[in-house]
């Protein structure tokens, strides 16, 4: 085995070795904020571009977090872009592969807004607190419990009208 010969080495070994472990993880995530595996791709590229220029960034743990923080809020600014502009905020073209057992959780999911569906995804899919999330998505933590309160309506009210 050849043997490291610098730093920079070493961190671009390290940096490669999280993009192989946490890309298809990152793109997951952002595809069910983004609500397109493609423009998911794109942001998980442009999240990994902006942790090539902070690495290292830590444990293993902090990294993951990181890089879903960056990647959403990303998702954020793509959506007020696009609004800006007058593009579509959201497209179904490839969208039933992340919840392929059940499309009607995912077109009620797709029904609800970026930031509403980024502060669920965060909460109950990735496990972070609501304080987690307000802090992440840089608003106050009664903004984050009003977008789920929000979900948790939109949700229940779009899965009942499909039954």
């Amino acid at each position: 085995m050849e043997k490291i010969s610098n730093d920079s080495e070493r961190e671009l070994i390290g940096f490669e070795a999280a993009v192989r472990r946490h890309e298809w993880w990152l793109i997951g995530r952002l595809s069910l904020v983004a609500g397109d595996r493609e423009e998911a791709r794109d942001l998980a590229q442009q999240t990994f571009l902006k942790a090539s220029q902070r690495w290292p960034i830590g444990s293993d743990d902090e990294t993951a977090r990181w890089l879903s923080v960056v990647g959403v809020r990303l998702a954020i600014s793509e959506r007020r872009r696009r609004r800006r502009w007058g593009f579509l905020p959201f497209r179904e073209t490839d969208s039933t592969w992340a919840i392929e057992t059940d499309p009607d959780l995912w077109a009620a999911l797709s029904a609800l807004d970026r930031r509403t569906r980024a502060a669920l995804v965060l909460t109950v899919v990735e496990g972070y607190s609501q304080e987690e999330v307000a802090e992440m998505l840089d608003v106050p933590r009664g903004t984050v419990a009003s977008w789920l309160s929000r979900a948790r309506v939109g949700l229940r009210a779009a899965l009942e009208e499909r039954e």
